[in-house]
């Protein structure tokens, strides 16, 4: 045995020793001991414990169990429990269930809860007081009505029993009559049976509703087979009815002698209206006009014939001011090179001794009449009438120029003339060694003095109580009288009021245990600053009477020099001498610099500093502030609890109960003031009115002329969305509203809802282009050639239907292409069709422009371009030569459906047809979205087809197509390709000059307008168009230029006197390409003028 290893057994074989473990024999249980060197029987080791054998123990990993412990095994059992119930709960830790919940196939119940039974359908199981249940389950009311019975005998929508005969979902049911049924959900669903085609294009109904040749509808009417009828839209056509179809030929009119025959509405032939073409305008028959050419001139229209004459002046005036008007301008007048106003006197250049007056446009002068010169030798100056005087008078005597005298009033003052001026000194006085001093009467140089508050002399050092304010006290230090309220304290419990004192007062004379006697007096808190003095009162009883020192003003003393108190003082000093209060400083007032709350007068030869009162606030504690180097508190705003409402500082408003108050906002305090009125009496017809925002009655009957249009006094109109005008004794007065900044987030942008002037922020919107033969670019960026004569679904709201957006194309007479010829918007209960020839019909009434129909649609014209903007943010523009384009907001994405696609940021699936498919072609996807029901279906359209116009046309009409279009390849477009590549609209532009024939130069502009619209939607602007490139021409005799990216909104005779950033800084529409006024000219009446043209107009604002 190795002895350092009791468990090793070694043996020496030929001279070396080989050592090995021991071998242990074998442990017949389950959890034997560890002995020294083999395992044992004789004990249990469990979970890492060891028991002696025949032990019984608790098993540490399982309190509900106990164990025993026999020769080496371990047998653990668990606990008895005592239940009353079938499935009890077991929580966590504890060894015997509970019967207030239930535990079911691995399932916790509450008492009462129930669950469907796991091994039978039809049944459900509940647990009551810890036991499970289970029973058949009661049968809901089916909400469908055929339903059919499921397995557990209960009903259900899963098909139909319908005339005792049960049907699959979906299966078709044989019925009689024009009608085919399914059954869908437990309900019988019939709809109209379809009916077989026909070949005739105008075929007659059966009973059932479908098609048959033996007759003719046509126009919602059904005609016999062989009738002949009047056309019931077009009157001038006689049609007949043969073997379904419908043949209509035009009725003949007798013809005309005049050159511009009209045919009215609801006629067949045309007849001569006598209307008037002059100049490129048209005028009625008897109707009078002005020729824009020649505004002085007045023209009647009759017969076709029109007659001119020039317009009659009703007043003259002698000098009349210049004027762009036929008539002399009597309101101001011309005189000598100068214009002068209605009703000013004035001098003449040309002779100084003539006043004259400008009255009603003619100036008439009268001579001066000069005063006689009080001197004996008077003088006339070069430029003036009368005569001056240059030598000086002064108490009534006269002195010559040089000379100096002695003042006779003042003996202290004295004077010298000097060209005609008296001017006059007091003498040089000593200086002297004391602050205070005084000028005794018949002497002219001050001496020293005491100081004098309200005409009381007080001495050094010395304080007392202001008469004016009972608990103001004042003190004299320096020569320096400050005044100021008595700050109290009161350091004791117990104190009391005393009548005639400022402040409360202690009860007794005793403080932290310690009594004080009669004139006794201490600092509380050792605070210099604060004085407590034990004083007797009239009746005998004693009292601490407690307050903060007052600190004498240190005035004008430079703060650099202020001298801050050390512990033992409390008051600070100035490093040098105040300034005095002397004879040229009275009157003087300063801010004291050791105390912004002291304003100091210099009066009496006494600087006198009283403290400043603060005004009430009315804003909250925690929003008042002091600023440095202030005395009172400050607030940014003013709060009116009344109204519940914030204004800003400086804001100024009426009050809401009366007109006659007006208050202002200064700094959190409220300053209101009361107008007075005035009696008034009303002469001539007039009549007292009271004007709504104004205090006092005014006398009003004088109408105003705004435009062309007389306004009564008073009456109020609407110029556009932001500007309101009310005509007050004869004066137009507007008003422009004010937005305030808006912030919208990195996913919005601004819009403005029709009706109203400020916008709000919408979801970032997305455009869809339609152009040329008609070309779509979706939403999501995919460019699609589709060439359908039909009505077509251009987008939609496929969700919750709250716009529609219809276009119909025609073919301008050319067989497989077409254009954009009609747009039509629907919204709520609002239909809007934009038409050819800048015509606009809403609900089928046509209107002018601008028309707004409050709140859903404001309808503009913008140069060449018609704009119409909603209030749920949907954009439309277009140009009436078939550009569209279709803005929708951000909250719209994924919700749109049509030829401008689903909008969700996907270009891969814009081909989505309305069942949900994908088309293979373009042509595919273009016809599903027909309109094939309604008003605005076409019977006589045609779907398109993919062809390629460039194919039929032949090589030299592509390769010039190629050429002209390679324009949007070269340098004048590459500041935009970058952003917007050109290789679709490059491909767009040759498909659409191959198609136009003959009018490729138009098809090319359309092309190049499109792209360069993009481009300016993405930031950039090109100046592109040249005098051969699509150049448009501008009215230059009304003052317009061309812009291709003009202010959508300009500048007027009602903004003129806006900045231009605040104009541009509200303005939420697009820019677009047009003629615009040039820099310092405004638009009015459809001319650009100067600014000084506009017709009055009294302006304010409102925020």
């Amino acid at each position: 045995e190795d002895s350092s290893d009791p468990c090793a057994v070694c043996v020496c074989r030929e001279g070396s020793v080989q050592c090995e473990k021991k071998r242990c024999p074998s442990s017949n249980c389950n959890h034997p001991v560890q002995r020294q060197c083999c395992t044992s029987c004789d004990g249990c080791m469990f979970h890492g414990k060891e028991y002696p054998d025949g032990t019984e123990f608790s098993d540490d990993k399982d309190s509900c169990s106990v164990c025993y412990c026999y020769g080496g095994d371990v047998v653990c059992t668990k606990l008895p429990c005592n239940s009353d119930c079938n499935h009890p709960y077991h929580p966590p830790g504890q060894c015997c269930g509970e019967c207030k919940r239930c535990s079911y196939n691995g399932v916790v119940l509450v008492s009462g809860q129930s669950i469907p039974d796991p091994g039978n359908p039809c049944s459900d199981c509940i647990c009551q007081s810890g036991s499970v249940r289970c029973a058949r389950k009661m049968c809901p009311e089916a909400p469908c009505p055929h339903p059919v019975t499921d397995p557990c005998g209960c009903p259900a929508c899963n098909g139909c029993n319908f005339q005792g005969v049960t049907y699959a979902d979906g299966q078709m049911i044989q019925g009689g009559g024009c009608q085919d049924c399914t059954c869908s959900r437990g309900e019988v669903v019939c709809a109209q049976r379809r009916c077989p085609a026909v070949s005739c294009l105008n075929p007659a109904l059966d009973g059932c509703a479908c098609g048959v040749c033996d007759g003719c509808r046509f126009n919602g009417r059904d005609y016999f087979n062989g009738e002949r009828f009047q056309h019931p839209e077009d009157h001038c056509q006689l049609c007949s009815c043969l073997n379904g179809g419908v043949v209509c030929v035009p009725a003949s009119c007798p013809r005309l002698s005049c050159q511009h025959p009209e045919t009215p509405a609801g006629e067949c032939c045309s007849v001569c209206t006598g209307k008037c073409f002059h100049q490129g305008e048209e005028h009625q028959s008897g109707s009078t006009f002005t020729l824009r050419s020649d505004p002085c001139s007045t023209c009647s229209c009759l017969n076709e014939v029109v007659t001119c004459q020039r317009r009659p002046c009703p007043a003259q005036c002698s000098h009349p001011a210049p004027s762009d008007s036929c008539c002399p301008a009597c309101d101001s007048c011309l005189y000598e090179g100068v214009v002068r106003s209605q009703s000013r006197t004035f001098t003449s250049l040309h002779n100084p001794c003539q006043s004259c007056t400008c009255v009603r446009g003619s100036v008439s002068c009268v001579r001066l009449i000069c005063p006689p010169a009080p001197c004996s030798r008077p003088v006339v100056k070069p430029g003036q009438c009368c005569p001056e005087c240059n030598v000086c008078l002064l108490d009534g005597q006269e002195f010559n120029d040089g000379q100096i005298w002695t003042l006779s009033s003042n003996r202290c003052s004295t004077c010298t003339c000097q060209k005609g001026e008296a001017r006059c000194s007091p003498p040089e006085c000593p200086k002297l060694p004391c602050l205070h001093q005084v000028t005794d009467p018949g002497s002219c140089c001050p001496r020293c003095r005491g100081r004098v508050y309200r005409g009381v002399a007080h001495h050094e050092g010395s304080s007392w109580f202001a008469d004016s304010t009972p608990c103001m006290t004042c003190m004299c230090v320096d020569g320096v009288t400050t005044c100021s309220d008595v700050h109290c304290l009161s350091p004791c419990v117990n104190f009391i009021s005393v009548p005639g004192e400022c402040c409360p007062v202690c009860a007794d004379c005793v403080f932290e245990g310690k009594v004080y006697g009669p004139g006794d007096s201490f600092h509380p808190a050792d605070d210099p600053c604060q004085i407590c003095t034990c004083e007797v009162m009239p009746g005998g009883e004693q009292h601490l009477k407690c307050y903060r020192k007052q600190c004498p003003s240190l005035v004008d003393c430079p703060k650099s020099n202020i001298l801050f108190s050390g512990p033992e003082s409390c008051c600070p000093v100035c490093a040098q001498p105040l300034t005095n209060c002397t004879n040229t400083l009275i009157g003087n007032e300063v801010l004291a610099t050791d105390d912004p709350c002291f304003t100091c007068q210099c009066k009496d030869l006494t600087w006198t500093c009283l403290q400043q009162a603060c005004p009430l606030l009315t804003c909250p504690v925690n929003e008042q502030v002091t600023l440095p180097d202030s005395c009172c508190p400050v607030c940014k705003d003013c709060v009116i609890e009344s109204q519940n409402k914030r204004v800003t500082s400086g804001s100024s408003w009426t009050d809401s109960d009366d007109d006659c108050v007006t208050c202002t906002c200064n700094l959190g305090h409220v300053e209101c003031s009361i107008e007075e009125c005035l009696p008034v009496v009303c002469v001539n017809g007039q009549k007292q009115v009271k004007t709504p925002g104004r205090c006092c009655y005014e006398c009003r009957g004088e109408s105003c002329l705004y435009q062309g249009t007389e306004y009564h006094s008073d009456e109020h109109w609407e110029v556009d969305e932001c500007t309101s005008c009310t005509c007050v004794s004869g004066d137009v007065r507007c008003r422009s509203e004010r937005c305030p900044p808006l912030t919208c987030a990195a996913d919005e942008s601004p819009a403005v809802i029709p009706g109203l002037c400020c916008p709000h922020c919408l979801p970032r919107p997305a455009t869809c282009i339609t152009f040329g033969d008609p070309h779509y670019r979706t939403f999501d960026g995919r460019m699609l050639h589709f060439q359908g004569t039909c009505t077509y679904i251009l987008t939609q709201d496929c969700e919750g239907g709250d716009f529609s957006v219809h276009v119909t194309n025609d073919n301008r007479g050319r067989k497989g292409v077409s254009w954009t010829k009609e747009v039509v918007v629907f919204l709520g209960n609002v239909t809007v069709n934009l038409l050819q020839d800048w015509v606009l019909k809403v609900n089928e009434e046509v209107v002018t422009l601008p028309f707004l129909y409050e709140p859903y649609v404001y309808i503009e014209q913008q140069t060449n371009t018609v704009l119409l903007n909603t209030n749920i943010g949907l954009k439309v523009l277009w140009s009436p030569r078939s550009h569209l384009e279709v803005s929708v907001p951000g909250s719209y994405k994924s919700q749109t459906c049509g030829l401008c696609g689903n909008f969700n940021g996907y270009h891969q699936d814009d081909l989505q047809m309305p069942d949900g498919r994908l088309a293979q072609s373009e042509s595919e996807f273009g016809n599903s979205w027909r309109v094939t029901s309604g008003h605005h279906s076409l019977s006589s359209c045609h779907p398109g087809e993919d062809v390629d116009p460039c194919k039929s046309a032949g090589y030299q009409a592509r390769k010039g197509a190629n050429a002209r279009c390679q324009v949007l390849k070269s340098s004048v477009f590459e500041p935009c390709h970058r952003v917007m590549p050109p290789e679709v609209w490059y491909g767009a532009c040759v498909y659409d000059l191959c198609a136009c024939g003959a009018n490729s130069d138009e098809c090319l502009c359309d092309a190049l307008e499109a792209y360069a619209s993009q481009c300016r939607e993405a930031g950039v602007v090109l100046q592109w168009r040249s005098a051969s490139l699509c150049a448009v021409g501008c009215p230059v005799e009304r003052g317009f230029v061309f812009d291709e990216c003009g202010p959508p909104c300009p500048v007027t005779c009602f903004n003129a006197d806006t900045p231009l950033g605040v104009i541009e800084s509200h303005c939420f529409k697009p820019c677009v390409p047009g003629c615009q006024c040039p820099a310092g000219l405004v638009l009015h009446n459809s001319y650009c003028i100067k600014p000084e043209k506009c017709p009055k107009i009294i302006y304010g604002n409102h925020l």
